[in-house]
């Protein structure tokens, strides 16, 4: 590959705009998937033409010997930080081009913010390979233009806080629900754990208080609060705690209770508080079913399970109906505000040994878990509840591109429910 380099966006370059935007194999992962129209294409050129004046960056032309490949663009986002994307002739697929588009905009806005994000659509798996080769790492995952998007993020100077990064209930980075872990927070106060879990961006970030070699004080903040018991991110800190002081038996004492769990070869299995399910509020199950806008569900009833949080139990009719989840944020946020609810737990069994689950947070900032293991104890002891004890798998993430597996025991004598999943550092 020749020299390449970025070129500040001109009315020179709007041809190049026009005729990438009628290609589809270029739309099918920008926007809503169409072709921009000549009038819209006209627009964004104007656009990047008034983003320059206003910022001194924005949308960029790339050129290779004098060859223009694509599109790169820098815009402002949130505090203290910018948003990053490109585009790629499709002619120069596969030639690693994105990944150094991608880390030349990463460098250009560490120089003017403290964070670089961007997003990619989830089905465009390459997107996300090109992302982490830059550095980047997953997030959250949300819907825009009713298409879902996975969102990655680097921090500058993240790594000064002391933050750990894994990835639970799965063997892969690129699966299973994100957590951050701080081994010990002594000396954070609580507006500092805020502050980091809201940095980090994942759906919670542990933070750790030592008592002696072997047990701990545990509390779980989500970008927005503190949350009373996360499971993700306790798989994760305990197969972190266990890669350094070995595996065996750790007590967790969180806000929700005392946690103990065993650590062996990368996995963890906590065994949970006492469960308890209730029928819900058949209110509440009207509103949850209006936000969610389903029509009709399974024919199982509708609890709200505790396994160290609050959730709520909605059997799916089929997979299909899961597959399809597309919800009103701000309506269910405010419905589970209203009845401390951490997530909602839809479900479908495949068969007795699995079970297939998506759980909505927005309460946490989040639209989906990709793995939620307090809802899995809960639900254990709901299961337990209705039908006796059983074992089984809850499959989760498939839907967001990011596979989890929780295996889940509810056998024992007492209330308390057993999650077991693997762990994995995210580099």
């Amino acid at each position: 590959m020749g020299a390449m380099e970025l070129v500040r966006w001109g009315d020179e370059h709007f041809e190049h705009m026009l005729r990438w935007a009628s290609d589809p194999r270029m739309t099918a992962y920008v926007g809503d998937g169409k072709p921009w129209t000549p009038e819209y294409v006209t627009e964004r050129h104007e656009q990047a033409l008034r983003h320059w004046e206003k910022h001194g960056f924005g949308l960029y032309a790339v050129f290779e010997n004098g060859v223009a490949i694509g599109l790169a663009q820098m815009l402002e986002g949130g505090a203290g930080e910018i948003e990053i994307g490109y585009w790629v002739d499709p002619g120069h697929w596969g030639r690693g081009v994105a990944t150094k588009i991608a880390e030349q905009l990463r460098d250009k806005a560490l120089t003017i913010a403290d964070r670089v994000v961007a997003g990619h659509q989830a089905e465009n798996t390459a997107s996300g390979r090109v992302l982490e080769k830059a550095g980047l790492t997953y997030f959250t995952s949300k819907y825009m233009g009713g298409r879902l998007q996975h969102c990655y993020a680097l921090q500058r100077g993240m790594s000064d806080t002391g933050v750990l990064r894994y990835s639970a209930f799965t063997k892969d980075p690129a699966g299973g629900n994100p957590a951050g872990v701080v081994l010990d927070a002594t000396d954070l106060t609580d507006d500092e754990m805020l502050a980091i879990a809201a940095k980090v961006g994942y759906s919670e970030t542990a933070f750790v208080f030592p008592r002696d070699e072997r047990e701990f004080d545990v509390r779980y903040f989500s970008p927005k609060a503190e949350v009373p018991f996360c499971g993700h991110a306790t798989i994760a800190t305990s197969v972190a705690l266990a890669e350094r002081i070995g595996d065996g038996q750790l007590t967790f004492h969180t806000p929700a209770g005392e946690i103990t769990i065993e650590t062996a070869d990368g996995t963890a299995t906590l065994t949970s508080v006492p469960t308890s399910t209730s029928e819900a509020d058949p209110d509440l199950v009207k509103q949850a079913l209006e936000a969610l806008r389903y029509t009709e569900i399974g024919d199982k009833p509708v609890h709200v399970g505790f396994g160290g949080a609050r959730h709520l139990l909605i059997p799916m009719k089929d997979r299909e109906q899961l597959a399809n989840l597309d919800y009103d944020f701000d309506a269910l946020r405010d419905l589970m505000l209203a009845h401390d609810l951490t997530t909602v737990h839809l479900w479908w069994r495949d068969d007795a040994g699995l079970v297939h689950a998506r759980d909505p947070f927005p309460v946490g900032g989040v639209v989906e878990d990709a793995a939620t293991g307090a809802a899995a104890a809960a639900f254990g002891g709901y299961l337990r509840d209705l039908e006796g004890p059983q074992r089984f798998v809850i499959s989760q993430g498939e839907d967001m591109g990011r596979p989890s597996r929780l295996e889940v025991d509810a056998t024992r004598e007492d209330r308390r429910v057993t999650v077991t999943g693997a762990a994995v550092v995210i580099h």
